[in-house]
C-alpha cells in the first residue's frame, strides 16, 4: 500500500486515509476542507478509483467493500440475535388499525413474523416484506413500485418516490447504516435513502431500528437528524449512557429484551 500511495500527492493520500477511516466522503466537504474546486476532488477520486483505493458514487466516494449493497441473506445473518430483540420490541408498538410503513432492512423483515394476525395496512418497497404478508387476509399490503434493487430485493427510483407522496403513515419502521449524534442518521445507497426520506416526510411517528454496530457510524447520505426519530429501538449491547443521551435529546431510547 505504501508503494502504491507514493504515486499520489499529499491530498490524495489523505483522502485515501479518510475514506478508509470513515467509510464515505462527500465531494463538497473535501472541496472546502482542502480549499480546492469540486472538479479537482472528482479528479482525485477518479485517480484513486483507478488504483482500486475507493469507489466513486454520486456526490462522493466510499470504501471498496461498501460499493455494493450486502445481499439480504448475508445481512440477515449479521447480528441476528440483536435484530431479533429489536424486531420483537418494535412489533409491540404496532396496533390493530395502524397504517405502517416498513423499509427493506433485514430487521423489518424479521419483524413481520411478530405482527402477523393483526389488522393493518402496510406500505413498503420490500418484496420480502410483501411476500411474508401475502397470506395474511387482515393485512393490506401496498407495494411501492419502482425498479428492482436485486441485492436488497426492494423497489426504488423516482416512480417509487412519487407514489409515496400520496399516502399518510401512522408509524414508519426503518433501519440505516449509521447513527451518529452529530452527523445524524445516514445511509450508504442514494436510491434507498431517497425512498426512506419520502416515507419519513409522510409519517406521524418514526421508529428507528438500529443494533449496537450502527452507533458512531457515518455514511454518505443523511436521512434525518437523530432528534427527528420519535423512538430508537436497539439492543442490550448499547451503553446505558447512550440511551440516556437519546432521552435527553427527546428521543425515546428503548432496549429490546432477549427472548427465552
Amino acid at each position: 500500500m505504501k508503494e502504491k500511495l507514493s504515486f499520489f500527492n499529499e491530498r490524495q493520500q489523505k483522502i485515501t486515509e479518510m475514506v478508509d477511516k470513515s467509510g464515505s466522503l462527500r465531494v463538497a466537504d473535501l472541496s472546502k476542507q482542502f480549499n480546492v474546486s469540486e472538479e479537482t476532488i472528482r479528479r482525485d477520486f477518479e485517480k484513486l478509483e483507478a488504483q482500486g483505493l475507493l469507489n466513486r458514487i454520486h456526490g462522493g466516494a466510499v470504501r471498496i467493500e461498501q460499493k455494493s449493497e450486502i445481499p439480504i441473506p448475508k445481512r440477515r445473518a449479521k447480528n441476528i440475535e440483536e435484530k431479533e430483540m429489536i424486531a420483537a420490541k418494535a412489533a409491540s408498538y404496532v396496533e390493530d388499525g395502524d397504517i405502517i410503513a416498513m423499509d427493506a432492512s433485514t430487521t423489518t423483515l424479521i419483524m413481520t413474523k411478530y405482527i402477523k394476525g393483526k389488522s393493518l395496512t402496510v406500505i413498503t418497497n420490500s418484496i420480502g416484506v410483501s411476500l411474508e404478508f401475502a397470506q395474511e387476509s387482515d393485512i393490506r399490503v401496498i407495494l411501492i413500485g419502482g425498479y428492482l434493487a436485486e441485492s436488497s430485493m426492494s423497489l426504488v427510483g423516482n416512480f417509487a418516490e412519487r407514489v409515496i407522496q400520496d399516502y399518510h403513515v401512522d408509524k414508519f419502521f426503518f433501519s440505516c447504516l449509521g447513527v451518529d449524534f452529530k452527523r445524524g442518521v445516514s445511509e450508504i445507497h442514494e436510491d434507498q435513502a431517497l425512498v426512506k426520506k419520502q416515507l419519513i416526510s409522510i409519517s406521524e411517528k418514526l421508529f428507528l431500528l438500529a443494533d449496537y454496530s450502527k452507533f458512531g457510524e457515518k455514511s454518505l447520505f443523511r436521512l434525518c437528524d437523530i432528534t427527528e426519530a420519535d423512538y430508537l429501538i436497539t439492543d442490550n449491547k448499547v451503553p446505558i449512557n447512550t440511551i440516556r443521551e437519546l432521552n435527553n435529546l427527546g428521543v425515546t431510547g428503548i432496549v429490546g429484551e432477549k427472548s427465552d
